[in-house]
């Protein structure tokens, strides 16, 4: 994989944090909205949407451009979180 370690120990990092975040929330999440028929995937999606931030601000930190091998393995680190959500709820 060619993604720096740095980047990926950041986007892990977030990763997991929004995870614990998630498991914080879950009561208001589940009473503020529910007509969300799928809060797992809502949950995950938002996590998935502020990692990429996070992930491109830390390439452009560097002055750098991410590779088509980078933004892959980003899906590979962030798809591991889509089961630890779902075990949430």
């Amino acid at each position: 994989m060619t993604l720096q370690p740095e980047i990926k120990q950041i986007i892990e990092g977030n990763m997991d944090l929004m995870l614990k975040q998630t498991k914080a929330y879950l009561p208001f999440l589940r009473i503020a909205f529910p007509q969300v028929t799928n809060l797992p995937e809502m949950c995950y999606n938002l996590m998935v949407g502020n990692a990429l931030t996070t992930f491109l601000s830390q390439y452009a930190l560097r002055m750098q451009s991410p590779s088509e091998k980078d933004f892959a393995e980003f899906g590979v680190i962030v798809e591991q979180y889509r089961e630890k959500v779902k075990e949430l709820f």
